[in-house]
């Protein structure tokens, strides 16, 4: 994964030398990435939209032929030609995404080793400069960004950008499960466990994790959302 981050890094800090604002080239580094990663994400979208039409149809013939495996792989195999459907595509765009998500966190993360090597003055300067309220984005964004004073178990609890990132990823996570038609089924009970779940999880992530990696994951999830608004409009005009 060193690989991959190295070379995000790279253009990380390319786009830090132009731009000389730490927080703007993170925003610009994510919209840059999402457009690479856009026509993947729209295929899994696809792929898992497929899945959710004809989930009715796989379990009638898993309920059917409950004790005939070798039928019911066949029947199975009928329906996804049937339906033009590839159930290794679902998966594809996903292990296709892993190491790039993988190499680009590390490389935020670690933006020392990765975006300003050899380099710590341009490290100091690109992470402290105030970017709106947080006032390093190298560390984590707290309460305490935006009230230095007060109790300890106050100011130290996730600032604005984890919360506003844990929102925003209930919020694409939901519009993610409309845009697949995925409301029935156990694919459904899991995405509503996660819809809870990951949220949670990136706001206690963000008593830890640098700013900027959040940062990184909210306007990343503005995209996706965006996205997704205009994948859903096209096509109900489509339809």
């Amino acid at each position: 994964m060193s690989i991959f981050a190295r070379a995000f890094g790279y253009v990380l800090g390319l786009i830090f030398g132009m731009v000389q604002d730490y927080g703007i080239a993170i925003i610009i580094f994510t919209l840059l990435t999402k457009l690479i990663l856009m026509p993947f994400t729209i295929k899994q979208i696809k792929s898992s939209k497929a899945m959710a039409e004809i989930q009715p149809k796989i379990k009638e013939i898993q309920d059917k032929y409950k004790g005939n495996q070798e039928k019911q792989n066949q029947l199975l195999m009928e329906l996804y030609k049937e339906h033009n459907y590839n159930p290794l595509m679902g998966c594809l765009p996903l292990l296709i995404q892993f190491p790039i998500i993988i190499g680009l966190f590390t490389a935020l993360r670690q933006p020392e080793l990765y975006v300003f090597i050899d380099n710590p003055e341009l490290l100091a300067r690109a992470t402290q400069d105030v970017f709106l309220w947080v006032p390093n984005l190298s560390l984590p964004d707290l309460i305490s960004n935006i009230i230095p004073n007060g109790p300890s178990w106050l100011i130290g609890l996730p600032g604005i950008l984890p919360i506003a990132s844990a929102l925003l990823t209930y919020v694409q996570m939901k519009s993610m499960n409309t845009a697949t038609g995925a409301t029935t089924g156990p694919a459904n009970q899991q995405m509503k466990i996660m819809q809870t779940i990951l949220p949670v999880m990136i706001l206690f992530w963000g008593k830890t994790m640098s700013a900027g990696l959040i940062l990184y994951w909210t306007v990343g999830n503005i995209f996706q959302i965006g996205q997704q608004y205009f994948m859903n409009r096209q096509t109900k005009g489509e339809a």
